[in-house]
């Protein structure tokens, strides 16, 4: 069973959400103990569908991740948050049928107050003293491929993490000279520490497969072009939570309404948008060079 979202329940009041049930992946129940496989995670095929079903499904189809966090500056002088933000990530899955699994996310959200879950559309920079003004998070398709294998994992008890730091290096969209305060330079490098936690005993059960899993999520940026910190020393570090969402009640209304206003149809259409986009090109979409 994968996860299937009802538009119009979602439309026909926010009120109703709370009355629904588990949606999509079988969540956590008491089984007996022939519902259960020891997991030998150190078999490379086990251990990337226990890695699949923690952080997505076995079973063909999409799963939805609610998160929300903070945006750090941090300089060699201070560190100070600057933004909150939250967001919405589309995970859709398919078996490969050789042990690998293919994923496309997609990421829609918007930036906060630090701490709030109400959208913004300007702040003060605490670094500057300027006002900034924020573009929306819209990101994807970006489409990944797990293959069997080693991937690192820490248990304790019945609990488990899995995480694995992601270096991203690549060419910056908004030149140097062309963008002086919106871009640190033409090369940009990107740390992504996503883990996800969950239960052994959940990923034992065979009747489970989508188990229930939180994240946390470490990114260490550039300064991101909207804060206008050009080459200023310094970096981004985003820090956030989230949860698998099985129950729409979990899920801000906020959030529901702002997904539903900007991206119809996001949460029961595995494919929402087709071109891809991300925060760099749609910010030169959008705004103009600004200088000192």
């Amino acid at each position: 069973m994968t996860q299937e979202f009802n538009r119009r329940t979602v439309l026909g009041g926010l009120g109703a959400i709370a009355t629904l049930g588990p949606i999509g992946a079988i969540a956590s129940q008491d089984v007996g103990a022939e519902n259960r496989s020891t997991i030998n995670f150190s078999d490379d095929l086990e251990n990337i569908r226990a890695r699949v079903k923690l952080a997505g499904t076995i079973e063909d189809g999409a799963v939805h991740y609610w998160s929300a966090g903070t945006i750090f500056g941090v300089t060699p002088d201070d560190t100070k948050p600057m933004l909150g933000w939250t967001n919405l990530l589309k995970m859709t899955w398919k078996d490969l049928g050789n042990g690998s699994y293919h994923c496309r996310n997609y990421d829609v959200g918007y930036f906060t107050e630090p701490g709030s879950d109400e959208r913004v559309e300007e702040f003060k920079n605490p670094f500057t003293g300027e006002t900034n003004y924020p573009i929306d998070i819209k990101n994807g398709p970006f489409d990944i491929v797990l293959a069997p294998g080693q991937h690192p994992h820490q248990i304790f008890g019945d609990d488990i993490w899995f995480e694995q730091p992601k270096h991203f290096r690549f060419k910056n969209k908004l030149e140097p000279d062309q963008w002086p305060m919106s871009s640190t330079g033409e090369i940009l490098n990107l740390l992504y520490i996503d883990g996800f936690h969950g239960k052994v005993s959940d990923l034992e059960n065979d009747d489970i497969v989508s188990a229930p899993s939180q994240v946390s999520i470490h990114h260490v940026n550039p300064w991101y072009p909207f804060f206008l910190m050009g080459k200023q020393t310094g970096v981004n570090y985003w820090h956030g939570r989230g949860v698998k969402v099985f129950d729409m009640s979990v899920v801000s209304s906020a959030m529901l309404e702002y997904v539903e206003a900007v991206v119809p149809g996001f949460l029961e259409n595995d494919s929402p948008w087709l071109t891809r986009t991300d925060s760099y090109l749609k910010y030169k979409l959008l705004r103009k060079p600004v200088s000192k």
